[in-house]
């Protein structure tokens, strides 16, 4: 009889699971689906059950990714994709695909509105100097310009 595991995780001795954890996230999978998630055989997916054999790095990450819902990068620490197909901030904000497509339009949107505030400012500008010109070239108000008589040929 072997003697039960001293790992951290409760013992299921009707199923066997791939426990799979990092940092606050842990999943159990069972076998078959851990065997298609990481693109192994069920054998293998038993055997690091059992613990006799190690898995890889670059398997441990495709599990990290694909089941816990982490991303690889580390420019992504603390993100992760929950339950739900939802990216999960580590501020706790969540954002659903067609949300962060969302987030694309507005970015081109407000682009274009600044395009627009640009030129808007430099007609303002032109039309702003035009009116002080004409302000300081105008006629005094209480001086009424001269006119001389023209004189018309032939009278």
């Amino acid at each position: 009889m072997r003697n039960p595991s001293k790992k951290s995780y409760q013992h299921h001795p009707d199923r066997k699971l791939l426990r799979v954890e990092y940092g606050p996230h842990l999943r159990y999978l069972p076998p078959a689906l851990a065997a298609d998630l990481a693109g192994v055989s069920l054998q293998t997916v038993y055997k690091w059950i059992a613990g006799t054999h190690p898995m890889d790095r670059r398997t441990r990450l495709v599990l990290y990714t694909r089941a816990l819902g982490l991303l690889p990068d580390h420019r992504w620490r603390e993100w992760h994709i929950d339950e739900t197909g939802r990216l999960t901030a580590p501020n706790g904000w969540s954002f659903h695909p067609d949300e962060l497509m969302a987030f694309t339009y507005q970015k081109q949107l407000n682009a274009e509105l600044q395009a627009r505030v640009a030129r808007l400012e430099v007609d303002n500008r032109m039309l702003r100097e035009a009116l002080d010109y004409a302000q300081a070239n105008r006629w005094p108000g209480n001086v009424v310009p001269l006119r001389t008589a023209v004189k018309k040929a032939g009278h």
